[in-house]
């Protein structure tokens, strides 16, 4: 194993993480102090001189514009390529209407999406006649990438996935994919909200036409902020689809005409809140100081150590999270046969202060199980306390059934 002694000067960052057993960045992370003290400051200085004093307009914008140039550093882009949502959702419903999809296309996604990544294309393809189709994420690395490529059709239009699955954390071969994508002529987006924080991102590498990321997960910032990659040669191709104050250069009241902005801001309108947006610099500025490349090798021998724990301790858990290191992250999700998952992780947190998460690992059958979420924080007694209190629970459950020998 690592040596955990090398993250703990930041563990100390981390009220929450100190207070409870947090195994649930993958749900929503622990809030650092310089991410809180830094949304603080803004929320502070608007108190105090006022919220359309052209100074403190000024300033504003220029925190939006350098998150935008933070963003685009993580994720391997130019600021030029990013615009800002207020979520996973907003940003995906976005590029769906971006495209000209209708009757006879398809959009394909998998089988193991969030929600937030399957809902806006089944609510859009009935106004506007596409279909969505699913391919099969399970499996292997080789599987997944087969399993792709035969689901690609001359309908489809968009490949909608996540860069880490969101229910056992199987990190997608997106490249592969994109590649595959690209031969067809199909584009590709990706939901990075689980992959932020818990993977290396290079969307350039990746290939991917667009990317859309929070950092409220494993990046440890504040929910309801979002934003979305672009490719810039698509910028000036695809539709504006919704207006609002921010997209124009200028535009004209007799014509009714507008003259977008010529990179990606054309996409951004309306007000945004904005103290909430400075929290991508300083969540990405902590993720940078600790170090993404350290971050991602400790929370896969976290990973690494949760599934020899449970190996030796808890046999009868059916382990649902890839061992292949090339598909692996910082997520370890199991289930147990015959036991109520929801009551378990109610439990672990009255009982115990463990933060845990089941999830719908199934969406076909239900079957849930459920998530830990090894961030770069967590200890390896955080996981052997884990397994601690299941093995009670078990025992207890045994006894309440009378199988207990």
């Amino acid at each position: 194993m690592g040596n955990s002694s090398e993250f703990e000067k930041f563990r100390e960052l981390l009220p929450a993480a100190q207070r409870y057993t947090y195994l649930n960045s993958a749900g929503c992370g622990p809030l650092p102090k310089p991410v809180m003290e830094g949304m603080e400051r803004v929320f502070r200085y608007m108190y105090e001189e006022g919220q359309i004093k052209v100074q403190v307009h000024d300033d504003l914008f220029a925190y939006l514009e350098q998150a935008r140039r933070d963003v685009a550093s993580f994720l391997g882009a130019s600021p030029e390529e990013i615009f800002f949502v207020r979520c996973i959702a907003e940003g995906l419903n976005t590029v769906d209407y971006m495209l000209d999809l209708g009757k006879g296309d398809e959009v394909l996604v998998s089988d193991q999406e969030n929600p937030a990544a399957l809902l806006p294309f089944f609510a859009a393809e009935k106004i506007r006649g596409f279909h969505t189709a699913i391919f099969s994420a399970g499996g292997g690395y080789e599987d997944i990438i087969r399993q792709f490529a035969q689901a690609l059709t001359e309908r489809t239009r968009l490949a909608v996935f996540s860069h880490v699955l969101h229910a056992i954390g199987t990190c997608m071969p997106a490249k592969e994919l994109c590649d595959a994508a690209r031969k067809k002529g199909v584009l590709t987006v990706l939901d990075g909200a689980q992959a932020a924080g818990n993977a290396r991102i290079d969307v350039k590498d990746i290939g991917c036409d667009f990317y859309v990321c929070s950092c409220h997960k494993w990046l440890c910032g504040p929910e309801g902020i979002a934003a979305v990659y672009i490719r810039k040669e698509l910028i000036g191709e695809v539709r504006v689809p919704f207006g609002g104050v921010g997209m124009q250069e200028r535009f004209d009241i007799g014509s009714n005409h507008i003259d977008l902005k010529e990179d990606a801001r054309r996409f951004e309108y309306g007000g945004k809140h904005i103290p909430m947006y400075t929290a991508f610099s300083t969540t990405i500025a902590l993720a940078e100081e600790i170090g993404m490349e350290r971050i991602v090798k400790r929370q896969r021998q976290l990973n690494d150590y949760c599934r020899q724990v449970f190996k030796k301790r808890l046999p009868q858990a059916v382990i649902l999270s890839p061992e292949d290191d090339r598909i692996k992250s910082g997520i370890f999700a199991f289930s147990l046969p015959g036991t109520d998952h929801r009551r378990l992780v109610r439990e672990a947190f009255s009982k115990k202060g463990i933060i845990i998460q089941y999830r719908t690992v199934d969406l076909r059958t239900k079957e849930e199980g459920i998530r830990v979420s090894n961030n770069w924080f967590v200890r390896e007694e955080e996981i052997d306390k884990l397994a601690d209190f299941i093995c009670g629970y078990l025992l207890d459950q045994r006894r309440q059934d009378g199988t207990d020998i």
